[in-house]
């Protein structure tokens, strides 16, 4: 049995998950801790490829006046799989900014 674990590549993260873990969980720190979860990321990436057939890569990520947390994705494939992968993110639709 294989655990998936959905992440949104606007959560990334450099460096070994395990040794930032016992950084920020150790007693003498204040914040928010962080789990390690043991299971395959499962990114917009592996989403866009599964429904596109196109092979898709992350050229940058974030934004400024309602892009914050948005990401740049290089799709290649054929004509066909990028028409399937630019009707998969129209479908989406502008998203409303979040109201908190």
């Amino acid at each position: 049995m294989k655990l998936i674990v959905p992440v949104g590549l606007e959560k990334r993260v450099d460096g070994d998950l395990h040794e930032l873990a016992a950084l920020v969980n150790d007693h003498a720190c204040r914040g928010p801790r962080l789990l390690v979860l043991p299971g395959e990321v499962f990114t917009e990436l592996e989403a866009m490829e599964q429904l596109s057939g196109c092979r898709c890569r992350l050229v940058a990520g974030g934004g400024v006046h309602g892009a914050e947390g948005c990401v740049f994705i290089l799709a290649q494939g054929t004509q066909q799989q990028l028409l399937a992968a630019k009707a998969l993110v129209d479908s989406l639709g502008p998203q409303p900014p979040c109201q908190v």
